[in-house]
């Protein structure tokens, strides 16, 4: 766990299972293997969705060019408060659901995103809304753009299979629960 895992955070993670789908904050070698892909000197505009309690998120600050911004899609006001703590100029909190990526986007003038994080429990997610979510994703991402993903089983594969042109698998056993994290490329 990283430095910041206290047992009141789990705790919260276990109230707000439905969407935060842990009962850990994740790992630094998730974080690492979740981030690894991206090319942080040229990547202008990041979405996260599901940033919950922040750990992705202050990873993501920490890489990020100055000039960069941070697009994070978030609907628990707990885990909002928290993010909005970070107090950083490039995080932009987006109080909404993950499939409005697009009317976000247009509220900030951008056209397209270099690339998308998720930490989104999409095997809890109805498979409508998750449809949704994932086209959202492939319609507001640049070509060559990634979208990473992590989940705790293989049972979207084909969901993101029939929708991004490469899904490569990486798994990690130093995550509680082990992970399994998709780079998705369009």
């Amino acid at each position: 766990m990283n430095a910041r895992y206290k047992l009141s955070d789990s705790l919260r993670l276990i109230r707000s299972i439905k969407t935060s789908g842990t009962i850990t904050p994740s790992s630094k070698v998730l974080i690492d293997s979740l981030l690894g892909p991206i090319n942080f000197s040229i990547a202008r505009c990041i979405v996260e969705l599901g940033p919950g309690n922040g750990c992705v998120t202050r990873a993501l600050l920490d890489k990020m060019r100055p000039d960069s911004l941070l697009v994070c899609f978030e609907v628990n006001q707990e885990f909002i408060s928290e993010l909005q703590a970070l107090n950083d100029p490039r995080l932009w909190i987006v109080n909404r659901c993950a499939s409005s990526i697009r009317e976000a986007l247009e509220d900030l003038g951008i056209e397209e995103v270099d690339h998308v994080i998720s930490s989104l429990p999409l095997a809890l997610i109805d498979g409508s809304l998750r449809e949704d979510i994932l086209s959202s994703v492939d319609s507001n991402l640049r070509t060559g753009g990634r979208f990473m993903q992590y989940q705790y089983s293989l049972r979207n594969y084909s969901d993101m299979k029939s929708i991004f042109s490469k899904v490569k698998l990486d798994f990690t056993l130093r995550n509680m629960p082990p992970a399994i994290v998709y780079e998705c490329t369009k």
